[in-house]
């Protein structure tokens, strides 16, 4: 089947939450199916900054006006989810990172500038 697609966009700056709400209508080119999609994006701090997390999410409605209005009940529920998502994620990569073994391959070079190997003053 084939689609076209509108994008709407509202804002409110007196949404703390969600100051800009993103709808998109997917609709099919004879008219039978019409499908909203919302969009949102999680801030997430990390050493290089600020990233921008991309969240979607289908929402049930007969019409853009009712796609907005329940819009907010909709991002907050898929925002969780996918904090839970993220934060399992990184607890596996930690779990991970923990229980690796090290091998000697993984191990820097020793510093062949002291060959006492830093056991005293002595320098050969």
């Amino acid at each position: 089947m084939i689609y076209k697609r509108e994008e709407f966009f509202e804002e409110n700056e007196q949404d703390q939450k969600f100051p800009v709400k993103q709808v998109e209508q997917i609709t099919s080119l004879d008219g039978s199916v019409k499908k909203f999609i919302g969009r949102v994006s999680l801030g997430l701090q990390t050493p290089m900054g600020v990233q921008s997390i991309p969240v979607t999410f289908e929402i049930e409605a007969t019409g853009v006006q009712e796609a907005f209005g329940k819009f907010n009940a909709r991002a907050e529920a898929e925002v969780e989810a996918a904090k839970r998502e993220l934060q399992s994620e990184l607890n596996e990569l930690r779990r991970r990172s923990q229980n690796r073994i090290v091998t000697p391959g993984d191990l820097p070079p020793p510093d062949l500038g002291n060959l006492g190997g830093g056991m005293g003053k002595l320098k050969l």
